[in-house]
C-alpha cells in the first residue's frame, strides 16, 4: 500500500496527540499511536489507559489499513522533513517514509495489540465555550496536588449546579475555586478529573472552539470538531470544599496586586522556593519578612487594613501562585482572628476564590 500526504495535513494532528503516549516501558504498545486509514476518514488514536485522544487526518483512501507506529519517533521524523508531499509505503510490518533523497523505515506493531478506545455516546452532556473552559482550568490547576498518598486530590473537581460550572483544585494546604455561569447548563454530578487529563485538555483545546462534554459513571469526554479526549474519572469522594471556605474572617486588607507580587519575589530571593515568609499587618502597612542561612529580607507595603494587628507565616510559593492567578489592580486578603484559612480575592472575578493555610512555626 502506498499513499502520498502533504506534511502539514498529517503533522498537526499527530503533534496534538503524541504527548499522551506513555514514555515508560511497562507496556511498550502505549508508546505507539494507531492510524486507521479508511474510505470515509482517517483517524488517529493515542492512549496511556488513563487518558485517550482521537483526532482525524483530512485524507481518505480506497485501500483501508490500520498501522501502529512509535508516536514520538514518527512525529520527530515528520518535523525534520521539508514542507510538501511525503510518500508512505506500507509492506508487512514496515512503513517506509520517502521525500526527495530521504528514506526512513519504521517498524510497525500489531494493531490488534493496541488498546481499544471507546467514545462516550450516552450520559450527562453540556457544551461550554473553549475560552471559558481554558480559563477555568488555568485558575485552579496550579493548586491540584501532586502527592498520590491522597489520590482524590490529584485531580480537578468539576460540578454543574444552578446554571454554573464549578471547578476546584486543592492539595490540602491551599485551595482554588472558580465558578462561571454557562448558558443552557443543566446540573451534573461532581467528578474528579486527573491532573494529567486536565493538562491534555488545556493543551489540545482552542479558545475559539465549543467543547461538548459528556459524562458517564467512570469517564468524561471532551469533544471539539476535530478532537476527542476521553479520560477516566478518579473514584472517591472529593472533600467538601464549600465548608472549607471561611466566612467569618474579620481582619480585612486591600493591597495593590503588583506591589504585593514584587514584594514577595524580592523577599523570597534569599530563601528556598517553598520556604516560609512572615506577613504582618499593622495599621495601614503590611510587612513581609524572610530569613535564611545567607541573610534576611524585609519589605513594607502600604495597604488599607481593617482589623487587629496580626502576623502569619505562609509557604511563599503558595502566595506567589495565588497572586499570579488573581487579576485586577487590587487584592483583598481576609484573615481570621485566630489560626485558620486565609481568603484571597480580587474584585474583577467574583466567582474566583483562593484560600491558603498559614504555617505553624
Amino acid at each position: 500500500m502506498k499513499i502520498i500526504l502533504d506534511k502539514n495535513i498529517i503533522l498537526q494532528p499527530i503533534s496534538k496527540i503524541v504527548s499522551i503516549t506513555e514514555k515508560r516501558s511497562l507496556m511498550p504498545i502505549l508508546s505507539n499511536i494507531l492510524i486507521d486509514f479508511g474510505r470515509e476518514k482517517t483517524t488517529v488514536y493515542s492512549t496511556d489507559l488513563e487518558v485517550s485522544a482521537i483526532t482525524h487526518i483530512d485524507f481518505v483512501t480506497d485501500m483501508e489499513r490500520k498501522i501502529v507506529v512509535h508516536g514520538r519517533k514518527f512525529l520527530e521524523i515528520l518535523r525534520e522533513l521539508e514542507n510538501g508531499e511525503i510518500e508512505f509505503v506500507f509492506e508487512d510490518n514496515v512503513m517506509t517514509i520517502r521525500q526527495k533523497m530521504a528514506e526512513i523505515s519504521l517498524s510497525l506493531q500489531d494493531p490488534e495489540e493496541f488498546p481499544e478506545t471507546k467514545e462516550i455516546s450516552v450520559g450527562e452532556e453540556f457544551t461550554i465555550p473553549g475560552g471559558i473552559l481554558l480559563e477555568m482550568i488555568d485558575k485552579v490547576e496550579f493548586a491540584v496536588s501532586i502527592d498520590e498518598t491522597r489520590y482524590i486530590l490529584t485531580g480537578m473537581f468539576m460540578k454543574g449546579q444552578d446554571g454554573k460550572v464549578v471547578v476546584v483544585g486543592t492539595d490540602g494546604f491551599r485551595m482554588a475555586l472558580y465558578q462561571r455561569e454557562v448558558d443552557g447548563l443543566q446540573s451534573f454530578p461532581g467528578m474528579t478529573i486527573p491532573r494529567r487529563s486536565v493538562s491534555e485538555v488545556e493543551r489540545m483545546i482552542g479558545e475559539d472552539e465549543d467543547v461538548r462534554i459528556v459524562i458517564d459513571e467512570k469517564h468524561v469526554q471532551f469533544s471539539t470538531e476535530k478532537m476527542r479526549i476521553i479520560s477516566r474519572i478518579i473514584e472517591g469522594n472529593f472533600p467538601d470544599y464549600e465548608n472549607v471556605l471561611p466566612s467569618g474572617n474579620t481582619n480585612i486588607a486591600e493591597v495593590e496586586r503588583e506591589a504585593l507580587l514584587k514584594g514577595l519575589k524580592r523577599v523570597s530571593s534569599i530563601i528556598g522556593r517553598s520556604e516560609p515568609v512572615k506577613m504582618t499587618f499593622s495599621g495601614n502597612t503590611m510587612t513581609i519578612e524572610a530569613e535564611s542561612d545567607i541573610g534576611r529580607a524585609r519589605e513594607v507595603i502600604d495597604v488599607v487594613y481593617d482589623g487587629e494587628e496580626a502576623a502569619m507565616n505562609f509557604n511563599v510559593k503558595f502566595l506567589i501562585d495565588v497572586v499570579t492567578h488573581l487579576t485586577g489592580d487590587a487584592i483583598t486578603i481576609a484573615a481570621p482572628k485566630a489560626y485558620g484559612a486565609v481568603l484571597f480575592r480580587s474584585g474583577d472575578l467574583e466567582g474566583y476564590k483562593n484560600i491558603v493555610m498559614p504555617i505553624r512555626i
